[in-house]
């Protein structure tokens, strides 16, 4: 049977070829920007062509429709992560970022060798496949001891990932709330005239900072967001411009600071035009108070941003993922064997049940630890829409300030 077990490590490769996408490395679970987070190395901007084959659909936008989606000020287009109703029937006729649609080539070539499997022994050896249960019972005590250890692990390493998919979610929202409190801080401060409207120099501020908290949202996503690196060209700084989220003066002073590094310079921007605003007369209340409450607030907001591409590199041990992928590929290789013999005639779907759900706990997985989709994991499926997160933000910079342009009388 050494041909067969050949042809199962082939099937399984060819499988994974035609999974990945192109131009991604082979294992998704290296550190995805190769050093510490605490270093800022200097790096030439991508191009468009490298975000072409991640699978999302913000790389499938041209350079100008993805400045468009990033500047939209009237909230999110498209849900956080992909949203259905939770009945049987709504579920189950789901395809696009199901493990069905994840799973669907191995399932296609574990059962298929399965198939041949029984054909072979029935019409080509004559052998009764009811009797190989004794001729292999080895192997399928072999089998048997490894299904429990690769159920245990896979699922608690499935656990593991969705904390990580989880905690970047969590981080995303509060990065949006500690923007969401400079504003409401900024705004409440603001001085106003004897009818409550905000006086202009105060109101010049307002705006100066909601622009830098945009600003801020848009550069350090493209920071950490393969989908959006393409913002880090000049062409996109120009388009920034354009549509007036920069000066040509802070697009000069950008495109000398190495891309990775842009948002730390854009939260500086914000907290300098604050501290000058607070030492100004005519612009905050009691801006004594409210300086040492908006350092607070940034400083929130810099550990808080400052975890995620941590996280991104810190995701999962490479000793760890490695041991888990060959635990769940020695499994499905030695399934159509042990399964012919065990199930004989019934192997066949017995193979295809349990590679279904046993390489789909492993792609789930690998689609939590990669939340942002950026080496084409999720695909059509469950990472984290960037462009809504950035909208939520526009939005937010413009909620305070917008809504409480006057207030009633003392």
């Amino acid at each position: 049977m050494r041909p067969n077990l050949l042809l199962a490590v082939t099937s399984l490769f060819l499988v994974e070829g035609f999974s990945r996408p192109p131009n991604l490395p082979s294992n998704i679970f290296l550190s995805a920007r190769g050093g510490s987070s605490q270093q800022i190395q200097p790096s030439p901007a991508p191009t468009p062509a490298l975000n072409s084959k991640l699978g999302s659909i913000e790389s499938r936008f041209t350079l100008d429709e993805l400045l468009d989606e990033v500047t939209k000020m009237n909230g999110a287009t498209r849900p956080i992560s992909k949203q259905t109703r939770l009945d049987r029937f709504a579920l189950w006729s789901k395809w696009s970022g199901t493990i069905f649609q994840k799973t669907w080539r191995s399932c296609f070539i574990f059962t298929l060798l399965n198939i041949i499997l029984c054909l072979k022994f029935k019409y080509i050896f004559k052998v009764n496949i009811s009797s190989l249960k004794e001729a292999m019972e080895k192997l399928d005590k072999l089998w048997h001891m490894q299904m429990t250890l690769t159920t245990f692990i896979v699922a608690f390493f499935l656990n593991k990932a969705h904390v990580i998919w989880g905690d970047q979610l969590a981080n995303g929202r509060k990065i949006q709330g500690r923007l969401n409190d400079v504003s409401i801080l900024c705004s409440t401060h603001a001085q106003r005239d004897e009818t409550g409207r905000i006086k202009p120099e105060a109101q010049y501020v307002l705006d100066k900072v909601a622009r830098y908290e945009r600003l801020f949202s848009v550069t350090f996503y493209s920071s950490v967001c393969k989908s959006h690196e393409r913002i880090q060209t000049p062409e996109a700084l120009d388009g920034l411009v354009s549509r007036g989220l920069i000066t040509p003066e802070e697009r000069s002073i950008l495109v000398k600071i190495p891309p990775k590094a842009r948002h730390h310079a854009v939260i500086q921007w914000m907290t300098d035009t604050v501290v000058k605003a607070s030492s100004t007369e005519g612009i905050f209340h009691q801006s004594a108070n409210m300086h040492f409450s908006f350092i607070d607030k940034i400083q929130q907001l810099r550990a808080t941003y400052g975890s995620v591409p941590d996280k991104i590199d810190d995701r999962m041990q490479l000793a760890y993922a490695h041991f888990v992928q060959m635990l769940v590929d020695s499994f499905l290789i030695v399934t159509p064997f042990a399964a012919l013999a065990e199930m004989g005639n019934f192997s066949p779907f017995a193979t295809f049940v349990l590679t279904l759900f046993f390489q789909g706990l492993l792609d789930l997985s690998k689609m939590f630890l990669d939340p942002f989709n950026n080496e084409g994991q999720g695909e059509d499926g469950d990472y984290l829409v960037v462009n809504t997160l950035i909208q939520e933000s526009n939005a937010g910079s413009e909620r305070f300030k917008g809504v409480v342009t006057e207030l009633p009388a003392f």
